[in-house]
C-alpha cells in the first residue's frame, strides 16, 4: 500500500476513534493507544511494508512535530514560570540533561562500547516526552493541579530543548565515520544558528501580523488560528531550506510569539486542540502500521528490550528524582513524575531525522526507538487513569508543596 494509501487510511481511523472517544474514557483506553492498535492491525492485514523514511510519510511526521512544538512553547508563560514554578524548570534544566546522559550511558554499555556520537544519539531520542499519551493525567481533576501542570509544562517544552542535543549528536556521528570534525561543528552550528535565528524572525513578525491584526479588528479569531498555522508551516519549510533547523525554528518562534502578544496569545495554540490533536493521532497509527507491526512480525534484539525498559523505569524515574532533591516532595509525587514521561512522536521523528541527516538507519537502533515507543504507548496508556488514582489518594494537608498554587497553563 502507498503511503498516500495509508494517510488516508489513518484519516479515517482518526474520525473512528472520535466518534469512540467516550467510551474509550471509560475502559482506561487512551486515544494514542487505540490509533496505535488500530495500526498495528492494518500493518499485519493490509497495509504491507511500511517505509517510514518515503519522502510522503517522514514528510507528514515532520509537519505534525513542528506543528505541536511551535503549539506547545507557544502555551507556555515563561514570565510565570521564572516567578516561581521552580519543578518543571528544575525537570528540564537538570532532569533533561542528565537523562539523556544516562541514556547515553546506558546505550554505549547495552550496545558493547558504542561510539559516543551512537550512544548519545540514542540517549537524546528517547529523552523527549510527549504529553498526549498522559492525556488522561493531566485533564485528571483528581490529582493535584500543580502536578499536573507541572508535567504539562515539561512535556510542552523538554522536546524543543532537546534539540540542540540530536544535532550535536548527528554531528558527532559524522565525525565518527570520518566527516572532518570541524566539517561536523560547522553544519551543526549553522544548523542551530540558521535555525535561532529564523525562530526570531518568524516570532517577531508572527507578532507584529498575527497579534496586531487581531487587535485593529482585520484578523477574526478563526482567521488568526490559520494565520498561526500557516506561519508556522511556512517558517519550518523556509528555515529548512536555508539549511537551518525547522524544528527549532518553530519551536522559537512559538515561544517568542506567544510571549509577544501575551495574553491574547489563544489563537497560537488554540489550533492544536483539534487539528493538531487530530495529526498526532494520524501519526501514532502510521507507527503502527509501519515501526509497531513491523517488530512483532520479525521480532526485537534484546538490546533494543533492555535499553528500552530500562530508559522508561530507570533512566527518567532516577533523572527526575535527582532533578526534584531538596523540593520536599512526597514519594508518590516524586515516583509519579518521574513515571509519567511516554515517548511519542517526538522520538519517533527525532530517529527519523537523525537516519537521514546520516543515510542510514542502523537495524539495532532502529530497534531500541520503535520498541521503546511502542512499550511507552501501552505501559503509559493502559497505567494512566490507574495512576492517577494511586496519586489522588494521598492524604494532603494544606503545607504540602503538592497543594500550592498552580499557573493556569494550557494544558496539551
Amino acid at each position: 500500500m502507498s503511503a498516500e494509501a495509508v494517510v488516508l487510511l489513518g484519516a479515517g481511523v482518526v474520525l473512528v476513534i472520535t466518534m469512540l472517544s467516550g467510551h474509550l474514557e471509560r475502559v482506561w483506553l487512551t486515544e494514542p493507544l487505540v490509533a496505535m492498535v488500530l495500526g498495528l492491525v492494518a500493518g499485519l492485514t493490509i497495509v504491507g511494508d511500511l517505509n517510514m523514511q518515503s519522502e510522503g510519510i517522514l514528510t507528514v511526521l515532520e509537519l505534525v512535530l513542528a506543528l505541536v512544538l511551535f503549539a506547545d512553547a507557544s502555551r507556555i508563560d515563561v514570565t510565570r514560570l521564572r516567578q516561581g514554578y521552580s519543578w518543571p524548570l528544575r525537570m528540564l534544566v537538570f532532569g533533561l540533561p542528565l537523562a539523556v546522559a544516562m541514556g547515553a550511558l546506558l546505550a554505549g554499555w547495552a550496545l558493547g562500547s558504542a561510539p559516543v556520537g551512537i550512544a548519545l544519539l540514542v540517549g537524546v531520542t528517547l529523552a523527549p516526552t510527549d504529553a498526549a499519551l498522559a492525556a488522561p493525567v493531566l485533564e485528571s481533576d483528581s490529582v493535584p493541579a500543580r502536578i499536573r501542570q507541572t508535567l504539562n509544562v515539561e512535556s510542552g517544552l523538554n522536546d524543543g530543548l532537546a534539540l540542540p542535543f540530536l544535532l550535536i549528536a548527528i554531528g558527532l556521528v559524522e565525525s565518527e565515520e570520518g566527516r572532518s570534525p570541524l566539517s561536523s561543528i560547522g553544519l551543526v552550528l549553522a544548523q542551530l544558528g540558521i535555525g535561532i535565528a529564523g525562530g526570531l524572525v518568524i516570532g517577531w513578525l508572527g507578532a507584529k501580523l498575527i497579534g496586531k491584526g487581531g487587535e485593529s479588528g482585520r484578523l477574526t479569531p478563526i482567521h488568526q488560528k490559520i494565520a498561526a498555522v500557516a506561519l508556522a508551516l511556512t517558517g519550518f519549510a523556509a528555515v529548512q531550506l536555508l539549511g537551518g533547523s525547522g524544528f527549532v525554528a518553530t519551536f522559537i518562534a512559538g515561544g517568542l510569539m506567544s510571549h509577544l502578544i501575551r495574553p491574547k496569545s489563544e489563537s497560537l495554540y488554540e489550533f492544536a486542540e483539534a487539528e493538531g490533536h487530530s495529526l498526532v493521532l494520524l501519526a501514532f497509527f502510521i507507527f503502527g502500521a509501519g515501526p509497531a507491526a513491523e517488530l512483532l512480525t520479525r521480532g526485537v534484539a534484546i538490546e533494543a528490550i533492555i535499553i528500552g525498559l530500562a530508559s522508561l523505569v530507570v533512566v527518567r524515574p532516577l533523572a527526575i528524582a535527582a532533578s526534584l532533591v531538596g523540593q520536599r516532595l512526597s514519594r508518590r509525587t516524586v515516583v509519579f513524575l518521574g513515571w509519567f514521561g511516554p515517548r511519542g512522536l517526538a522520538t519517533i521523528v527525532f530517529a527519523l531525522v537523525a537516519w537521514e541527516e546520516l543515510g542510514m538507519a542502523d537495524p539495532v537502533l532502529t530497534d531500541v526507538v520503535n520498541f521503546t515507543v511502542l512499550s511507552s504507548i501501552v505501559l503509559h496508556g493502559l497505567s494512566a487513569v490507574p495512576m492517577s488514582g494511586w496519586v489522588a489518594s494521598m492524604r494532603m494537608t494544606d503545607d504540602m508543596p503538592e497543594m500550592g498554587e498552580a499557573f493556569a497553563h494550557p494544558m496539551r
